[in-house]
């Protein structure tokens, strides 16, 4: 079996959490691993970004609003 847990900082490992771990593999051998997470944007994300950008603020009706269209959309799905 294997689990993973995501840390937004390792702060956030709690001995709980070892405890928890502690609890559910008992006596079975087990690995940890660490990976350092890395935010790698890919360039044609950021490219796309920055075409969005661009067209919004070139064409302000383009925007939408969500709540609106939210809405919009849960008017449509109470009627199907």
């Amino acid at each position: 079996m294997n689990t993973s847990f995501h840390f937004t900082s390792a702060q956030e490992i709690t001995p709980n959490i070892l405890d928890i771990i502690r609890r559910v593999y008992q006596e079975k051998p087990i690995s940890i691993y660490i990976q350092e997470d890395e935010l790698l944007v890919p360039e044609w994300q950021i490219q796309e970004i920055r075409r969005r950008d661009a067209v919004m603020k070139n064409d302000s009706a383009y925007l939408l609003d969500c709540d609106m269209i939210i809405g919009e959309l849960e008017k449509e799905l109470e009627t199907v």
